[in-house]
């Protein structure tokens, strides 16, 4: 099946290895309509897919309450 929404690329500061990987995943998923999120701690971003994408602010919200700070929105 094809993908036909939306996707975000959000740029993440404060990772440092893969449980910051899983924390951030975990947040970003927990947001309603993120229909698929892939952290990369190399990159320092995660893709999230969505059908209408999702609000910038509850993305930060997201990150910063795992500790984490969104310093790009694409």
């Amino acid at each position: 099946m094809l993908f036909g929404g939306v996707k975000q690329v959000v740029t993440i500061e404060g990772m440092k290895c893969m449980h910051c990987v899983a924390h951030a995943t975990d947040a970003l998923k927990s947001i309603e309509g993120v229909k698929s999120v892939n952290v990369n701690l190399e990159k320092k971003e995660a893709v999230i897919k969505s059908k209408d994408g999702i609000d910038p602010e509850s993305i930060k919200k997201a990150i910063s309450d795992v500790g984490y700070t969104v310093t790009d929105i694409k």
